[in-house]
């Protein structure tokens, strides 16, 4: 699958996928950019994302070192091209005086690094990670949408959700929509978002 910022390769091992985004892209090995999603090795398929703006990558970890440098904190990045903006998640030693308590700072650090990369590049833009706390809680929330799913199939009745901030419904709705025998609608409540889950055929 091509985007405009990536394209994934799918084969049995991770060899196998760079081959062939080589054939595909017509790029050489060494100049290939890419990011493993799934090594092959515990449950197949292999998948690679393979960047297609490798300069925007360049860009944006050019900017990274800097800041963090600034910081005197050493770290490692991994940044993967999304749809619309890049996923970087920083790896750090001691990451609490930077996440904040329950990571509030996250966001906050995302905001900072947005404005210093537009001016750089109007077009770029980054959702900041540490330490993949965030891809935790969203691996969570997915889980616990779907202990939901399980029982509004065995019940056949539309069951609720805990109240959730905009940011999880976005990421519960891209989640629930590759499900196809459950629907889903989000309600408001006292001021507060409430997600529903309900069979098909309800």
């Amino acid at each position: 699958m091509t985007h405009e910022r990536f394209a994934d390769f799918v084969s049995n091992t991770v060899e196998e996928c760079i081959e062939k985004a080589i054939n595909e892209l017509n790029i050489e090995k060494q100049k290939l950019r890419f990011i493993v999603l799934n090594d092959g090795i515990l449950s197949k398929p292999a998948k690679i994302r393979v960047c297609l703006k490798p300069e925007e990558v360049d860009q944006i970890e050019e900017i990274l070192k800097k800041f963090f440098n600034l910081l005197g904190e050493r770290c490692e990045f991994e940044i993967i091209p999304r749809d619309k903006r890049y996923s970087v998640n920083i790896n750090l030693k001691n990451p609490k005086w930077l996440m904040g308590k329950e990571g509030q700072n996250i966001e906050n650090l995302e905001h900072i690094l947005n404005l210093i990369i537009r001016k750089k590049n109007p077009d770029l833009s980054v959702r900041i990670d540490v330490n993949n706390f965030r891809k935790h809680k969203e691996d969570a929330l997915k889980n616990k949408a779907l202990a939901i799913v399980q029982r509004v199939r065995e019940l056949r009745k539309e069951m609720r959700f805990d109240p959730i901030t905009e940011d999880e419904w976005r990421i519960l709705r891209d989640f629930l929509k590759e499900i196809r025998d459950v629907k889903f609608y989000r309600l408001k409540e006292e001021g507060q978002t409430i997600l529903v889950i309900a069979p098909r055929s309800v």
